[in-house]
């Protein structure tokens, strides 16, 4: 749960200076784009479903798998074709199952919905807009689709670097970044009902 309650810093600690700011959008707009690249020469016919769907995701994140227990942190951007701008998020991972490993690797999430991609933005957890999403995985080396609960979501991953052997579940929490989306967007997000 520390992690939850952690915001986009510096090294220092410090919150991000506007310049940081606009360098950590410029690479996470980048990073995306080398994931989704990474995604297509994995799964070629993939690039049909993605330029159908009304929006996906591409999120980086480091998987350490240490006997039973998965812990995951990473950040990524989301493309709604609603949206002329980007939602940059963050996201969390905690569970638990057997395997061993370490492991850099991109999550391709495809949202087949809008009314999807809005529950996924939708989600509250202590007043932060996300997604959360339990997932259940076994995968042996760098790639695979994993299982979601919300069958208007499919998520994929692309193993970068290490090797990951697993079979285990868990949750995933995706947090809209607070600061490196601007007001505009944040505003713009779909609002709980009253």
């Amino acid at each position: 749960m520390i992690l939850i309650g952690c915001q986009s810093t510096g090294q220092d600690g410090k919150p991000l200076t506007s310049a940081e700011i606009s360098e950590k959008r410029v690479a996470t707009i980048k990073m995306g784009e080398s994931g989704l690249a990474a995604f297509y020469k994995q799964n070629p016919a993939a690039k049909k479903e993605i330029e159908a769907a009304p929006g996906y995701a591409v999120v980086s994140t480091t998987n350490v798998n240490v006997v039973l227990l998965v812990v995951a942190r990473g950040e990524g951007v989301l493309y709604d074709k609603r949206r002329t701008e980007p939602v940059f998020l963050r996201s969390f991972k905690t569970g638990e199952g057997l395997g061993a490993g370490y492991q850099d690797q991109y999550q391709i999430i495809v949202f087949k919905t809008t009314s999807a991609i809005d529950q996924f933005l939708l989600t509250s957890i202590d007043g932060q807009r996300g997604g959360l999403d339990v997932d259940a995985n076994f995968s042996a080396g760098s790639g695979g689709t994993i299982r979601s609960l919300n069958p208007n979501i499919t998520f994929y991953t692309v193993g970068l670097s290490g090797y990951d052997l697993q079979a285990n579940y868990g949750g995933t929490l995706y947090l809209v970044d607070e600061q490196l989306n601007d007001a505009a967007t944040l505003s713009s997000l779909p609002k709980k009902a009253k």
